[in-house]
């Protein structure tokens, strides 16, 4: 997959489109979707053997493993297991009518509480809590520009970034971590300022967390330049703040600022690379180890595969794949991602250890982004054959069809609610 370039103002915009955090910005409201319907099949994939047929543990109207939260006609709204049934969770108001009303938002794994950033006033945002089902909302922050709410494992803290803003050094930017109950957000690690723009890489660093440890002790965070269009990947203690910078792969190779998954035990990351001159990222994989940010490569087979947005569940690491293409063409700001090939992925299975690759599906997907279901039992993603026609498909691990959940998507994110009895 081509890599998102987490920078700056640039980075504002593109987190608004993924669901993310600036606080301004114009949005077209969805259309109303139908029933969950089976999905045409896409670009064909290389034919894995077929998959064993297999039928979901759950009640017979279930289509997802877990409630769905996604942003639809700007409000957070929940899609029911049933893959129809929908409530809206959120009222915000967008500053115009063109506006966004919602700049990012997680769900507690533990509860599923929802946090999100909402408009405040001028262009300052606003930190908002509810229960699983919308009530008792909550202001926990305000007048500041906020970004990147991330709920921590057991469902009592949010990670997240307070950017640079003339708030009289209050609140220095950073990443912050706040209590779901409120209180003064705890200062954790603070943006190192630009003290030498010719520094190779940069020596600056804008900081944002984007994964918590399964045991809520680090935070997987992305480590971007504040000089140059770079981007890498580090992990921190979320009690001392003391940081740790994953290695670099190979000379040219950073760890890239993409989906990235811890292991059960909170030892290591598995990450993908990048060389920061390519517009792809590199074939394969790596594990990095967050206490010495020691990184070693995981054998895989075909070695020239590309994987990205892993997920661990026990000795199995579950990734979408695509072959690598013949060429990776040299990155540049001013170019068009429509000038390069697309590329079309396919959920399969490995063993955390390396080895073959094996297929879960036969077809393939070009995609915007994407999140596996916390079991494996598949993935949602944000489909682009059809730039016009965004779909969010739901894609079973068991080979069965594809299922449109959503057509006419226009915010890219998704996260899974509490899974239910």
């Amino acid at each position: 997959m081509f890599r998102i370039r987490v920078f700056s103002a640039a980075c504002l915009a593109l987190a608004a489109l993924l669901g993310g955090s600036a606080c301004t910005g114009p949005s077209t409201a969805v259309p109303p979707t139908a029933a969950p319907t089976a999905a045409p099949s896409p670009t064909a994939a290389p034919a894995p053997p077929t998959p064993l047929a297999t039928t979901m543990p759950t009640p017979a109207n279930a289509v997802l493993p877990a409630p769905l939260y996604i942003v639809d006609e700007e409000q957070i709204v929940r899609i029911e297991r049933d893959g129809i049934t929908r409530k809206q969770m959120t009222n915000e108001a967008p500053p115009a009518t063109d506006g966004q009303a919602i700049f990012g938002f997680d769900a507690s794994p533990a509860n599923g509480a929802l946090a999100y950033i909402a408009p405040g006033p001028g262009e300052s945002c606003v930190l908002v809590r509810t229960d699983a089902d919308g009530g008792n909302r909550s202001v926990l922050l305000d007048n500041l520009p906020l970004a990147a709410p991330l709920l921590s494992p057991n469902g009592t803290t949010i990670a997240l970034s307070i950017l640079e803003d003339d708030n009289a050094g209050v609140y220095p930017a950073g990443v912050y971590l706040l209590p779901i109950t409120g209180g003064k957000p705890r200062l954790l690690l603070a943006n190192k300022p630009v003290t030498d723009p010719s520094a190779e890489d940069g020596d600056g660093r804008g900081f944002e967390a984007v994964a918590w440890s399964p045991d809520g002790t680090k935070l997987l965070v992305n480590a971007s330049s504040l000089a140059l269009d770079f981007c890498e990947l580090a992990i921190v203690d979320t009690v001392s703040g003391a940081l740790v910078n994953l290695a670099a792969p190979a000379p040219d190779l950073h760890a890239a600022c993409v989906a990235a998954a811890w292991t059960p035990d909170s030892k290591a990351v598995y990450f993908i690379a990048s060389d920061p001159g390519k517009w792809f990222t590199e074939p394969g994989i790596w594990r990095g180890d967050a206490a010495s940010g020691a990184v070693a490569p995981v054998p895989i087979e075909p070695a020239s595969t590309l994987l990205s947005y892993p997920l661990i569940v026990g000795d199995q690491l579950y990734v979408l794949a695509a072959p690598a293409p013949a060429e990776n063409p040299f990155y540049s700001p001013a170019a068009d991602a429509s000038d390069f090939p697309a590329l079309s992925f396919t959920p399969v299975s490995l063993a955390l250890t390396g080895g073959t690759i094996a297929p879960l599906r036969r077809d393939a997907h070009e995609l915007y982004t994407a999140r596996w279901a916390p079991d494996g039992s598949g993935a949602v993603i944000f489909e682009r054959s059809d730039p016009s026609n965004i779909r969010l498909l739901w894609l079973r691990s068991d080979g069965s069809p594809a299922i449109t959940i959503l057509e006419g998507a226009e915010r890219f994110a998704a996260r899974w609610g509490k899974p239910e009895p």
